[in-house]
């Protein structure tokens, strides 16, 4: 059986959990070792079962729990690219980094029931990756921070069964909101972070194809509600004809909670 969910998801932390067979991995690791144990233990998991942490990105929202998680569970792998792994020695040089594994972006990671293979982002960090995890005939995508899509991240995405994908900011909120200029430009930008309108199209593609699933992920606190990036999105999906809870289902990720968690059978 798979399960894929997110353990907390926003601008504060990240984690995205996917198993099989009591096997799992976690993308990210944007909280301490204690909440995320809570998390882990509240689905029937525990850092005895994560084969390996993969890190998309170096900002402290994806990988500030390291540190903690690394002093007490030293045994587990932290994998990423190259500049990522530099850039995260440098943001905490007291880390413990004697099990961090460089893998080159586009490569691929087996454990003989989970292939992780990554793939590029555009995010203004070192070299910004999304994940594709296939476990026997399920394909899950988890794309948390991107500024804007290309032809192959639209590609990439469109052939999985389950998405964990970032719905960030609504364009309005963010605009007249109380943000300065230069980090409302940042964040709108190509290099920042998607808004439900841009999630809500690329989910219509995604819609026309294979996925089934969708968690939407990485809501902005300020600029963003769950209501406003579920309609946004749902909006595209019934343009289609699709029903939502029928065709598609539609969760959008809680920030300091577990997520809906996924089933594939």
């Amino acid at each position: 059986m798979v399960r894929v969910c997110t353990l907390y998801s926003g601008s504060s932390a990240n984690c995205t959990f996917i198993e099989n067979d009591g096997k799992a991995i976690l993308i990210d690791a944007g909280a301490g070792v204690k909440k995320t144990g809570q998390a882990l233990s509240s689905i029937g998991s525990s850092y005895d079962n994560i084969e390996a942490i993969f890190i998309t990105h170096e900002h402290s929202d994806h990988i500030a729990g390291l540190k903690t998680i690394l002093k007490y569970h030293e045994r587990i792998p932290v994998i990423a690219n190259e500049k990522t792994l530099i850039s995260i020695r440098n943001s905490y040089p007291e880390i413990n980094c004697k099990n961090f594994h460089a893998m080159p972006t586009g490569a691929k990671a087996n454990n003989g029931v989970l292939q992780v293979t990554s793939f590029p982002t555009l995010h203004d960090s070192a070299e910004c990756v999304g994940y594709i995890v296939e476990t026997g005939n399920v394909r899950i995508g988890v794309m948390t921070d991107v500024g804007e899509e290309t032809s192959q991240t639209s590609e990439i995405i469109s052939e999985c069964d389950t998405l964990v994908v970032e719905s960030n900011h609504d364009v309005d909120k963010l605009w007249n909101g109380s943000y300065p200029y230069m980090l409302k430009k940042r964040i709108g930008g190509r290099f920042g972070h998607f808004s439900n309108e841009q999630c809500g199209c690329l989910m219509e593609r995604a819609a026309k194809k294979s996925v089934k699933n969708i968690i939407l992920a990485h809501l902005s606190k300020e600029n963003n509600t769950p209501e406003l990036a579920f309609d946004t999105v749902s909006a595209h999906l019934q343009s289609l004809g699709a029903i939502i809870g029928g065709d598609i289902d539609l969760y959008v990720a809680p920030r300091s909670e577990v997520s809906k968690i996924i089933i594939h059978e």
